[in-house]
């Protein structure tokens, strides 16, 4: 079921234990733009589902806040204009170019390239793995990029991050709203949790800029 944030602004709550993070959508007059794609086809179907149930206009956008495959593997599911920023489109072609078989799947694990779980999540919620390809992001983006859905204003910011060197933010001014992907969440180097300070205080000075009210991860 989705949460409803304001008239115009819904999301998919996060699973933990099904490595499935929160989705957002926004509407405007015209156009919805949808913030990340689910870990799988399966986490996007279901998302479109809720989608159905509500009366608003057609989905043009899908923006993808980072390149972790939990944020992205669902993204051939939208029949939408895909939306990154430049690192995060060069992140993307590393996974087009793998395979998603039995035997490759436990390769990646083997070489760390996949977690258990991903790997777990694709074999149960990819139909047909063997020609699945992901689709390739139809508009990159630089720093910045602002889009109107129609009275309704998302700004879409690269932003410094203690979790991902390639996340994007999203913010809806009208709205006092900001989505912020996963980017305020530390980062895991050698199995030890940590949040680098270098970083930490930047990201929150940048988030701190907006005129905003409420954040969601």
């Amino acid at each position: 079921m989705l949460n409803k944030l304001s008239d115009t602004i819904y999301y998919l709550s996060n699973q933990e234990d099904r490595e499935r993070p929160t989705l957002g959508l926004v509407c405007g007059d015209r156009y919805s733009l949808i913030i990340d794609s689910g870990n799988s086809p399966q986490h996007a179907k279901d998302f479109l589902l809720e989608i159905e149930k509500l009366n608003v206009p057609p989905v043009k956008y899908v923006v993808i806040t980072h390149a972790h495959w939990d944020h992205f593997l669902g993204m051939n599911e939208f029949d939408a204009t895909v939306i990154v920023n430049s690192q995060t489109n060069e992140m993307i072609k590393e996974w087009q170019s793998l395979s998603y078989d039995d035997s490759s799947l436990q390769k990646y694990v083997t070489t760390d390239q996949m977690s258990a779980m991903c790997v777990k999540i694709i074999q149960t919620e990819i139909p047909n793995r063997d020609y699945f390809k992901l689709k390739s992001p139809d508009v990159l983006f630089e720093n910045t990029l602002t889009i109107d859905l129609g009275n309704k204003v998302c700004i879409l910011e690269c932003i410094k991050s203690t979790h991902t060197d390639d996340s994007t933010i999203i913010y809806i001014p009208d709205e006092k709203v900001v989505f912020l992907g996963d980017c305020a969440y530390g980062t895991t180097t050698n199995s030890l949790f940590h949040y680098k300070q270098s970083l930490l205080l930047p990201m929150i000075k940048d988030i701190q800029k907006y005129d905003a009210e409420m954040f969601l991860l």
